[in-house]
């Protein structure tokens, strides 16, 4: 029977040996040939523009909460969409997509980052979610909400603070599970951990569900307490899958024009990401759709005041371009094979896409803030400063290992791979 002290070793071990590199004993069609200090770069851009927007929250703090809560979501989101992606693909057994999945995996490692940059926040909550001002609970106060203070069970931030700490730690663990395990079978060659991954999808899959369903009422639906939507959860994660697919082509792109992965990712894995990527901007359209429909069936005041402030006051031109630019357009240019065998032009669409979903996001959080349509440049700083954070972690976890899980048993099967 093992004693403590190597009980805690081995965890030690577990933890850490993720976290070495290992890009030097992969074969040289997998290794990462760039500068590993690439990551540098999108860091430092990101800290000075995050710089540049604390001196915006000086000038106008409601401001800055909103733009921030737009941004942070926005890269949050991916990496709920890179989770959901592996899931899908360990739990079906696929095949063509282990080319890609270190790419997926290096955007897992955002949660903790996130957890941290959530931060500022906690600071503006009054200012961003009016169940947060306690003088909606207090009856005979000329600001009491009868609506509010029949939620207050659940909207107090003791119980959303409990919730938010529960999902980054669920997350974090998920993320990490799927990551040590595939690094660990870079290393040792076992076959047998295609099934731990399985198992760890299996049961992270719901729960991952779960998550982002309470995660995206507690962090965006429920700035105006008011409001509600049964498949607001849906809706979210359908925007974040599509972002991660267009930042997936982006990077995979991006490594080949730099002279890796060459021969490894072919037009048949983009002709599926493609595929991937007009799937869920019909899936996308489709669930809004379907969100407008049943609330304007529905007739309800406090909940059909969402599309009114939206249809209003400037904001019907955001509402209609989001319409057109995030559905219309890139479904016609989608929709033939060829667009999705080009990488050239589906990393064009990719890009679209994935300012796209930022502009979805701001669409959803600041007219709560800003009865003006319109952008403000701290939307911009915000977004773009968390944003060169995020794809720092993610190039800094992509530089320290193979970029190809070159040991995994379908691998063979992946390289090979072809649209039928």
């Amino acid at each position: 029977m093992s004693d403590p002290e190597s009980r805690s070793s081995s965890l030690l071990t577990w933890l850490i040996d993720p976290l070495r590199s290992t890009s030097e004993s992969a074969p040289p069609e997998f290794q990462f040939t760039g500068d590993r200090r690439v990551w540098l770069a999108p860091a430092a851009i990101g800290l000075v523009l995050l710089a540049i927007s604390a001196l915006g929250w000086l000038v106008n703090p409601e401001q800055f909460y909103v733009s921030y809560l737009a941004g942070w979501t926005f890269c949050f989101t991916i990496s709920i969409g890179a989770l959901f992606f592996l899931y899908f693909n360990h739990l079906t057994k696929a095949g063509w997509s282990i080319v890609v999945n270190r790419i997926n995996e290096s955007l897992l490692w955002a949660f903790p980052m996130l957890a941290i940059l959530f931060i500022p926040i906690l600071f503006g909550m009054e200012e961003l979610y009016n169940w947060a001002q306690p003088e909606r609970f207090i009856e005979g106060h000329p600001n009491y909400d009868e609506i509010i203070a029949g939620k207050e069970a659940y909207l107090n931030m003791t119980f959303w603070s409990i919730r938010m700490v529960s999902y980054f730690l669920l997350l974090s663990l998920l993320s990490y599970k799927l990551y040590a395990t595939s690094v660990k079978q870079d290393v040792t060659g076992d076959a047998s951990l295609v099934k731990d991954l399985r198992f760890t999808s299996a049961w992270g899959l719901p729960l991952t569900a779960v998550i982002t369903a309470f995660a995206s009422y507690d962090i965006l639906m429920s700035m105006d307490a008011h409001w509600y939507s049964t498949i607001f959860g849906v809706y979210i994660f359908a925007g974040g899958m599509l972002a991660f697919l267009a930042l997936t082509i982006i990077t995979a792109t991006s490594l080949q024009r730099s002279g890796m992965l060459k021969d490894v990712i072919t037009p048949e894995h983009y002709h599926d990401l493609g595929k991937y990527l007009f799937g869920f901007t019909v899936f996308w359209a489709y669930i809004a759709y379907s969100q407008y429909l049943l609330i304007w069936y529905a007739g309800i005041p406090e909940v059909t005041i969402f599309y009114r402030i939206r249809l209003e006051y400037g904001w019907e031109w955001h509402s209609a371009m989001l319409l057109l630019m995030h559905f219309v357009i890139p479904f016609l240019i989608l929709l033939p094979r060829i667009t999705k065998r080009i990488p050239v032009l589906l990393g064009i669409m990719a890009v679209w896409l994935f300012g796209m979903h930022w502009f979805d996001l701001h669409w959803l959080s600041v007219p709560y803030v800003n009865d003006a349509g319109g952008f403000h440049w701290l939307d911009f700083t915000t977004w773009l400063g968390l944003l060169g954070l995020f794809l720092a972690a993610a190039l800094y976890r992509l530089s320290r290992h193979a970029l190809v899980p070159h040991k995994h048993p379908y691998l063979r099967e992946s390289m090979h791979f072809e649209n039928v």
